[in-house]
């Protein structure tokens, strides 16, 4: 699943994904609220979550204390522009968030991201 405000950068997601790894199914979502609301109904179980730092409307330290307090965890790989040091001293004290990288999405990342695909990381 990829939680990001861009809708260009959800694509280049979708495509670097679905053009290296058969069978990769992508979810993406623009509206942090909305990738939420389906994580509690049910509509969507990711294997984990590549989220976006600075959202309007719920950043994604938000969507993670939400994720918290429905007592959800999921593996999150923080994914952002941002070169603010305290979001990384965040990401590294954060339980659920695993890794934090930066954008772009590129094919080079992959290898990166394998072990959450195969439900490795956890």
């Amino acid at each position: 699943m990829v939680v990001n405000d861009d809708q260009i950068q959800n694509l280049i997601c979708r495509k670097v994904f679905t053009m290296n790894i058969p069978d990769t199914e992508v979810i993406d979502f623009v509206d942090p609220a909305e990738a939420f609301n389906a994580i509690v109904e049910q509509k969507a179980a990711p294997r984990f979550i590549l989220l976006d730092v600075n959202m309007p409307g719920m950043s994604g330290w938000d969507f993670i204390e939400r994720l918290k307090e429905k007592g959800l965890e999921f593996p999150i790989v923080m994914f952002t522009a941002s070169v603010d040091e305290e979001d990384r001293e965040k990401a590294a004290a954060a339980k659920m968030v695993k890794m934090f990288l930066d954008k772009p999405m590129t094919k080079e990342k992959l290898p990166l991201l394998i072990p959450f695909l195969n439900g490795q990381q956890h």
